[in-house]
């Protein structure tokens, strides 16, 4: 029978304090969520890409002329894919800057090679920020984006809006209104138009520093 010593635990103590369940330090996770997106391959399947569907950004547009809400301009998409946000902003009269941290290569718009965590201003002194983030970088592209301190408006899902940690961002920069699709919207992993049933609910978020008053709800038609 094996005995374990005092000296034993303390030195198992030492080892492993800073290891998780999964065993990795808790050092390295705190820079998981950044090193995939800086080490994105410039193979397709690689990039995290997930295009927006057209007609969902439309049912944006169209719910926020309703009700009178703007997006001050230039906007910059800092996440731009192949284009299908930038392209529906400038369908509706928008002047948009297109970037991204792979230069996708569209007929239609201009996508610039940037990486959006790089920036320390806006491009081109863009008020808006409009963008679907990266899925495995969505906290820490929102909490870059709401440094500028301009608008800023995050395709989401519906359960972005839970976790203790985004609630630490939420009540720090205040959210001015949430819209929520009644009809489900639409993501398509590497760009590919899906058959089957969406079941993901998503919403668009937005902020518009310095509000101060409560979050108002909205419903996208």
């Amino acid at each position: 029978m094996i005995q374990i010593t005092d000296e034993d635990n303390i030195d198992l103590m030492a080892r492993y304090q800073d290891i998780d369940l999964f065993g990795n330090s808790v050092e390295q996770k705190a820079l998981t969520s950044m090193q995939r997106v800086t080490t994105r391959q410039s193979v397709l399947k690689g990039r995290d890409l997930y295009t927006t569907e057209p007609a969902d950004i439309e049912r944006f547009i169209k719910a926020i002329q309703r009700d009178g809400v703007e997006l001050p301009a230039p906007i910059w998409e800092p996440a731009a894919g192949r284009g299908d946000i930038s392209k529906t902003l400038v369908k509706y009269g928008h002047e948009v800057r297109s970037t991204d941290i792979f230069p996708y290569r569209d007929d239609d718009v201009d996508i610039a090679a940037l990486d959006f965590f790089t920036c320390k201003n806006t491009a081109g002194d863009c008020k808006t920020i409009f963008t679907n983030p990266p899925f495995n970088a969505q906290e820490e592209f929102l909490e870059h984006a709401l440094s500028f301190g301009v608008n800023v408006v995050f395709f989401a899902r519906l359960s972005f809006l839970s976790s203790v940690r985004r609630r630490r961002i939420y009540e720090r920069y205040n959210l001015a209104y949430v819209y929520v699709y009644s009809g489900r919207a639409h993501c398509y992993k590497d760009g590919g138009i899906s058959k089957g049933q969406n079941m993901i609910d998503y919403c668009m978020i937005m902020w518009i520093p310095p509000y101060k008053n409560e979050t108002i709800l909205r419903w996208i038609v």
